[in-house]
């Protein structure tokens, strides 16, 4: 049984980036052993609410299926408590570490020596989304305390912390969302009240400064992009850590209303096949589209409309969201395929550096989402394709590496949801 959070959160105050924390070395962690969920648990009572991309429920039956040695969570469950041991042992890391001040700053792809803060950034929300799920997962406290020490030290600490302004729009959407996902799943934990953290209530006005910055235009020439889409999932992830409930229903209204502006009734996106790498851009759309859609699952009964999942654009039986995975499902395994769509164009659908294991990777942790909600046998069958020999780019981290490295499952969501065969596999098959 999960150990739910204790005490109770802050009330919402002023933001504050003075903050004089202690030294983040402070609360020195090993990575020796896995506490069982006796040590170091918080007093609590057991909780059943949805915290943000997981439900506890859902955790709760998963941690019996693990007891029970069942797959296909418990290979993913020691791949998880890889990561989770690699937080615990982790230093912190900020936008300030390469001495160029407190804004998030980085380059494009092309330039990876100058994607410091982003790869910090991936890194840091890995490391506080799984100390979050530890935490919830286990009972044990020193998960809670790690993943505070480290949300203070990348928001709040005067010296460490990122400015709450919009710089490199999409690579803040794919990172910081992650960072409020811990942040929700150690919300109320007792170590906020030590002394040189900051407050809940400070990260709050933290997360509220950054949305209100971020605002709400289609940030690209070209119309409605993926780009759109996460950013729309970023407002309804920082609005559910808010408990803003109308920023949700209108960052879900919005998603609903252009989010789909690009989707063809074929289930192509038409702004994403005209670029090099359209197979791998496409898919990228869908993801935010599912992610922000796992979001209106959870937190269905706070819409004032259909969930992502239900939003159908053109007639027929299909929602708007199923329409596209159906369409992309096929060339998931079989990318050739994808490129002699081009009719005569074959530029439109080129993949660029053939269709990389990296990007493979990413497509298996989508249909893992999917194939959970659908129960689809296209969507099994997408999600066990990466085992098909294709050319292979570098990523940014090494736990990314080692799920591109074993192409079955677990699969690893290197974006928001981490590894999603452990928290969002086969749940039509866990008893919630």
């Amino acid at each position: 049984m999960l150990l739910a959070l204790s005490g109770t959160a802050a009330t919402l105050g002023g933001c504050s980036t003075g903050l004089t924390s202690g030294d983040p070395g402070a609360r020195a962690a090993s990575d020796e052993t896995e506490p069982t969920p006796t040590e170091q648990v918080s007093e609590s009572t057991t909780e059943s609410r949805p915290a943000m991309f997981v439900h506890l429920d859902t955790l709760a039956a998963i941690q019996s299926r693990v007891e029970n040695g069942d797959n296909p969570w418990t290979g993913a469950h020691e791949a998880f408590m890889d990561d989770v041991r690699d937080a615990m042992a982790a230093d912190s890391e900020s936008v300030t570490d390469n001495g160029d001040g407190h804004e998030f700053k980085t380059k494009g792809p092309k330039d990876p020596a100058e994607r410091k803060d982003y790869v910090a950034a991936i890194r840091t929300g890995d490391r506080i989304r799984d100390l979050g799920l530890a935490y919830q997962y286990t009972g044990a406290d020193q998960y809670a305390e790690k993943a505070i020490e480290l949300l203070d030290h990348w928001f709040l600490r005067s010296k460490t912390y990122m400015a709450p302004v919009k710089t490199n729009s999409i690579e803040q959407y794919i990172t910081l969302p992650k960072m409020w996902w811990g942040a929700e799943l150690v919300r109320g934990h007792k170590a906020w009240n030590d002394d040189g953290v900051g407050t809940e209530a400070d990260l709050q006005e933290w997360v509220r400064t950054f949305l209100n910055d971020v605002g709400h235009n289609i940030p690209t020439e070209m119309g409605q992009q993926n780009i759109f889409n996460w950013q729309e999932m970023t407002h309804a992830a920082g609005a559910v850590y808010l408990r803003d409930w109308d920023r949700f229903r209108k960052a879900m209204q919005r998603n609903r209303e252009t989010g789909f502006n690009q989707l063809r009734e074929d289930g192509l996106l038409k702004n994403e096949i005209i670029r090099a790498s359209s197979l791998a851009y496409s898919l990228y759309a869908a993801k935010a589209l599912l992610t922000a859609a796992e979001l209106s699952r959870l937190y269905a009964d706070k819409l004032d409309g259909p969930t992502l999942y239900e939003y159908q654009k053109f007639d027929g039986d299909r929602g708007a969201i199923e329409r596209i995975l159906d369409a992309h499902a096929p060339y998931v395994g079989d990318p050739e395929a994808w490129e002699a769509m081009g009719e005569g164009d074959p530029d439109r659908f080129v993949n660029n550096d053939g269709f990389p294991a990296r990007k493979q990777e990413s497509a298996s942790s989508l249909y893992e989402v999917a194939y959970s909600y659908y129960e689809k046998d296209a969507y099994l069958e997408a999600l066990k394709q990466s085992g098909q020999p294709v050319k292979n780019v570098p990523t940014y981290v090494s736990a990314q590496q080692a799920a591109i490295d074993n192409p079955d499952r677990p699969h690893r969501d290197e974006r928001v949801l981490g590894w999603t065969t452990f928290t969002h596999g086969e749940r039509f098959r866990l008893d919630v």
